[in-house]
């Protein structure tokens, strides 16, 4: 299992970080950096964890809709956006995958 979260918690910030550079947007990167690093600091918060992963998730739906790409940057966007949001949503399972 610790195996596993390690992973999870790398992919997290690799994963936000490549959103950032081909996206540009910032805020969603450090939203899943902190819902990453919270879940590493205490097992114990683990419900303030899951709160910052949907106010991620919340903040990527919002930039998806509020700032339409160029039609030709539109695939990569779509693309690391929705690697994005299934890493969140991986990282949010193992939460209550944990034993």
């Amino acid at each position: 299992m610790l195996g596993e979260n390690l992973f999870l918690d790398i992919l997290v910030f690799i994963v936000a970080f490549l959103y950032w550079y081909v996206t540009g947007h910032y805020l969603p990167a450090v939203l899943g950096s902190i819902f990453m690093l919270l879940f590493l600091y205490s097992d114990e918060l683990y419900f303030v964890s899951l709160i910052m992963g949907l106010i991620t998730l919340l903040s990527i739906v919002f930039f998806i809709f509020y700032n339409q790409p160029s039609e030709e940057v539109a695939i990569s966007h779509v693309g690391v956006t929705a690697l994005f949001m299934i890493v969140i949503f991986f990282k949010s399972k193992s939460i209550f995958n944990a034993e």
